[in-house]
């Protein structure tokens, strides 16, 4: 077969329209990307407007790398934590040992009163993996993780998933007391 045959021939034109296809499909995406993202200085403007019903000034705080989630036998890491205007935490702690040995992030916000804390609450879902039956976390579920002292929350059908949320629940607390508890930070 010539080179003349092979520009000629079917071939060569279903390769044409592939490389066609697959550089305007590129293009577009490439566009849709730089329009619809969101950087993490926006995800966690929207998760503290979400909370708090308006917008408020944060800075980050420095995690220990103890809190990476990277030891032996650890159930949780802290993600990122920021010290919020009103003098409370905002925190995003994953939780390991989910369904399919998945996880679950989760935003909460540690409270305190005159330096002292109070509870971890407003408990969200920021973001799961391998995990199903999400639907069943809903608002009331979520909302009996709270408190002070480390918590189990059972939910029918969801065990695994719930261990997890529970996990990073947990290692969200444990990073209250041990890090900013009596102002340590």
């Amino acid at each position: 077969m010539t080179i003349k045959q092979f520009l000629k021939s079917k071939s060569f034109h279903c390769i044409l329209v592939l490389l066609c296809i697959a550089l305007v499909s590129g293009g577009l995406l490439a566009i849709m990307n730089d329009l619809l993202y969101v950087s993490e200085s926006e995800r966690v403007s929207r998760t503290v407007k979400s909370i708090y019903g308006q917008e408020m000034e944060y800075k980050v705080v420095d995690v220990p790398s103890s809190f990476n989630g990277e030891s032996e036998g650890s159930v949780g890491r802290i993600d990122n934590v920021y010290l919020l205007s009103d003098g409370n935490y905002l925190i995003k702690a994953t939780g390991f040992k989910g369904y399919k040995e998945g996880s679950i992030s989760i935003w909460c916000v540690a409270k305190f009163d005159g330096g002292a804390f109070v509870a971890l609450d407003n408990v969200s879902i920021a973001e799961y993996e391998k995990q199903t039956l999400m639907s069943k976390f809903t608002k009331d579920v979520l909302s009996r993780y709270k408190g002070a002292e480390e918590t189990v929350v059972t939910v029918s059908g969801a065990t695994y998933s719930a261990t997890a949320a529970k996990n990073a629940f947990n290692t969200a607390l444990s990073y209250v007391k041990t890090e900013l508890e009596g102002g340590k930070q």
